[in-house]
């Protein structure tokens, strides 16, 4: 019996309006302050009361830091209550680290019922609003409340020297230099101010030669924005404003090249994701801004108080800063179109999305989270319809919906990590995993992975091919076996993602390792074909190598010559020990990798696309310029 799986509910169809249009540019719809933002502040102010008055004896009634200040702030812009504004600061206060002797000094606890400082990532996620706070809104605050912003601040500053961020960790590295500078310029600290300009442009030059690390994130992308977006409008250096536009427009440019349209959302491989099924996050607060979205989005709240915000956007406001139809080259609108960019300073920090018209097929080459997508893809045309995604899971959690608390009270669903070696050439991939779960030195102990398996989830509404016969799923406790060596054909309207399994073998290196299809429930708006590499406690290594085709415009007759043809050409991979060799006749050419499991060394990718000088659509490159000015 496979591990049972949280049962998805179905997400609630709604009727579709006209599709929007990147090329055209629309004012920001955020509508706030006025009665609605009182009648907010008034509900978060409650909770706040509530879950302040119980301290920290109650594990789930705590507040976050960011929750906090950004309560204050968007107080503070509407004039609302400087008495609250007051108390409100102080309690942040009452969260910050104030022991000289400790090794988390100014930094803040992430939320207030926690009993120590857990996420050193605190200090700039709270320094961020306060020097926001203190550069746009210095003049309503109160004597009490501008000294406690600029004790807050002041007490930072140790926090900050002492937390060491790297650059490819691309949300903090940006919002640390804001912080930087924010605070050198409120509090007449020119060293600090310099320190972040520095980091600015250390990073603006790490992009323009490898591109952004934490690519294509859905979530991070608008905390990216939001913070290029406060340097670009409220920084003192005309030349730190200049690069966090041109990173701003790389940035959106980037987007727009993958942008997968019909559903609304990005649509290649990235990093980075809390959403495997839908590529919601915190982006789509800029995408709906600029009129990308047709419905407006359930933002996330782990930034708030509990309570309504609707109304509540000065900080939305403050970090806006929409894209310019004069920015995106004609090929970003091209169908079809591939887009490659560097997603690092490594010959395999690359990532490939074939974007068609009902279709879209990417991938990346190298991991480095439980939260990034290696293999995404897209069918049919509406926000209604679920992406594709392959990884590797250890929690029987095929769609990333258990969500498990870490040691700062944050909820997340992360996958396994494996060793990945991918080449794609337009809308083909050939991927190998490879993991070895409870190896010494991995970040999994025994006892926390209650199997090893590989899922590629789909939309439940697809139709299902295996080979060249229409195929029913099973059930967790009866899953549907899919035969060895069966090409899957998942179908929606005209477009068709196919997938042969080449090699792919269990912990106790049964070769090939049973593979099946399932539906979870009923309701699910996701199936899957899982991959059993061991349905208990992971006792050793495992690997898989997959080849996908995406195609589209086929009818019945195109549709069996597709199945003809995808079936019947040359492919093979084998693992003979830590060696892994696995190639493919591709429609370009062929695609081909060579590894060494055992060793983490890619050893040969060969077939892809070639590595662009940043950022290229159809072989045209669009990015490499962005940064030229700035030389």
């Amino acid at each position: 019996m496979l591990t049972a799986v949280f049962l998805l509910s179905a997400m609630p169809s709604h009727a579709q309006p006209s599709r929007p249009s990147i090329e055209t540019a629309r004012p920001n719809p955020w509508a706030g302050g006025g009665a609605g933002a009182t009648r907010d502040l008034e509900d978060q102010w409650a909770k706040f009361q509530d879950a302040a008055a119980r301290g920290s004896d109650d594990e789930n009634r705590g507040v976050s830091i960011r929750g906090v200040l950004r309560f204050a702030l968007e107080a503070t812009a509407v004039g609302w209550d400087s008495a609250r504004v007051e108390e409100a600061l102080a309690f942040g206060r009452s969260m910050q680290d104030l022991d000289p002797k400790s090794r988390t000094f100014g930094n803040f606890k992430w939320v207030s019922n926690a009993d120590k400082v857990y996420d050193w990532n605190a200090v700039e996620f709270a320094t961020q609003i306060l020097g926001l706070l203190h550069k746009c809104h210095a003049d309503k605050l109160t004597p009490r409340a501008r000294r406690l912003v600029e004790e807050m601040m002041r007490s930072a500053i140790p926090a900050l020297a002492n937390h060491k961020v790297k650059i490819d960790y691309t949300n903090i590295w940006i919002k640390k230099a804001w912080c930087l500078i924010a605070i050198g310029e409120c509090l007449g600290r020119p060293d600090l101010a310099a320190d972040g300009y520095q980091r600015l442009d250390d990073w603006t030059r790490h992009v323009a030669e490898n591109g952004i690390t934490e690519f294509g994130a859905v979530t991070y992308y608008g905390t990216d924005l939001d913070t290029l977006g406060m340097i670009e409008k409220y920084a003192a250096r005309a030349e730190g404003r200049a690069q966090a536009l041109a990173a701003i427009r790389y940035l959106w440019t980037d987007a727009a090249a993958n942008w997968w349209a019909p559903g609304d959302r990005l649509g290649g491989a990235n990093s980075r994701s809390y959403n495997f099924l839908w590529g919601h996050g915190y982006f789509e607060a800029h995408t709906w801004a600029a009129g990308w979205l047709r419905q407006k989005p359930e933002l996330e709240r782990p930034g708030w108080l509990p309570g309504e915000r609707d109304h509540l956007v000065a900080f939305l406001q403050a970090g806006d800063t929409p894209p310019r139809p004069e920015w995106f080259p004609p090929e970003t609108f091209a169908l079809p179109r591939t887009v490659v960019q560097r997603c690092g300073p490594l010959p395999e920090d690359i990532a490939v999305n074939w974007i068609g018209r009902r279709v879209s097929l990417g991938s990346a080459g190298r991991e480095r989270g439980g939260d990034d997508r290696m293999l995404a893809a897209n069918l049919g045309d509406s926000p209604d319809i679920p992406q594709l995604s392959l990884f590797m899971d250890g929690r029987g959690d095929p769609f990333g919906t258990k969500k498990t608390k870490n040691a700062a009270g944050q909820a997340k669903a992360l996958h396994l990590v494996p060793f990945t070696a991918t080449v794609q050439r337009g809308p083909e991939v050939l991927q190998m995993l490879s993991l070895e779960p409870l190896a010494a030195g991995s970040r999994h102990k025994p006892g926390e992975l209650s199997c090893f398996q590989t899922h590629l989830a789909f939309p439940a509404s697809a139709e299902v091919w295996l080979g060249d016969q229409p195929a029913k799923p099973g059930s967790p406790r009866h899953p549907a076996a899919v035969p060895a060596g069966a090409p899957v054909y998942i179908k929606i309207g005209d477009a068709v993602v196919a997938m042969r399994i080449l090699y792919s073998d269990t912990t106790a290196k049964q070769t090939p390792a049973p593979v099946y299809y399932i539906r979870d429930s009923s309701k699910a708006v996701a199936n899957r074909i899982t991959i059993v590499h061991d349905d208990k406690e992971p006792r050793g290594r495992a690997t898989v190598a997959v080849w996908l085709r995406a195609t589209e415009g086929l009818d019945a007759e195109g549709f069996a010559a597709f199945r003809r043809q995808f079936a019947s050409a040359r492919a093979a991979a084998a693992c003979d020990g830590a060696r892994f060799h696995g190639e493919a006749a591709g429609l370009a050419g062929l695609l081909r990798i060579e590894a060494d499991v055992a060793a983490k060394k890619r050893l040969v990718l060969e077939g892809g696309e070639p590595r662009p000088a940043l950022l290229s659509i159809n072989g045209r490159e669009v990015g490499k310029s962005l940064f030229d000015a700035l030389e």
